[in-house]
């Protein structure tokens, strides 16, 4: 009798044990998986234009992609956006209208994907080089650019930028490798004019 007591007991210890094994494994999957789809949001600098200039604009965007802000940074400032005017919202990324977009280069071996402390990005160009409205195309670029370093900078394991911009055979002077350390407090010209 005594040891059919005890074969029980153990069988409701096994039992209590099995659920709570279940549960645990289970609050681990859930928590990892709502982890991995948790929206998020961050700031990147774009150049936005105005009738008058173009000028730096903190834009929010959301993403459901983890790591560095930086780099998602980056990866925003040439991303379309609606910011709202008298006339409604509009599409005013400069470097958007004009078709510029930017690319990141990945290490896949480390998190961050930098190169040592280096972020490695090239500026491209989807279409023919055009002015917008009254601002030039030199204008656009060299503010992109501006953008691109800011938005960098956000990331303290980035020190670096490597931009290569594959826009014309002029244009390839606005690329270069960048120490991203005096852009951290941000922009100290915030406006860009026509010279």
């Amino acid at each position: 009798m005594r040891e059919r007591a005890i074969r029980r007991n153990r069988r409701s210890e096994m039992k209590v044990m099995s659920t709570i094994l279940v549960a645990l494994v289970l609050a681990g999957l859930g928590a990892s998986r709502a982890q991995g789809s948790e929206e998020w949001s961050f700031e990147a600098f774009q150049p936005i234009w105005t009738d008058n200039e173009i000028s730096f604009s903190r834009v929010t965007v959301l993403t459901f992609n983890s790591g560095e802000a930086g780099v998602h940074a980056v990866l925003a400032t040439c991303d379309s956006n609606r910011v709202m005017t008298d006339y409604g919202p509009q599409q005013r990324n400069a470097a958007f209208e004009v078709g510029l977009r930017t690319e990141v280069t990945f290490n896949s071996s480390r998190e961050p994907p930098l190169f040592g402390d280096t972020l490695r990005v090239v500026l491209r160009a989807t279409r023919p080089a055009r002015d917008l409205d009254d601002h030039s195309y030199s204008t656009i670029l060299e503010a992109t650019v501006q953008c691109i370093l800011l938005n960098a900078a956000r990331s303290p394991a980035i020190k670096f930028v490597a931009l290569r911009v594959e826009v014309d055979a002029a244009s390839r002077e606005y690329g270069g490798i960048f120490a991203t350390a005096r852009f951290r407090n941000g922009p100290k010209k915030h406006e860009f004019h026509e010279r």
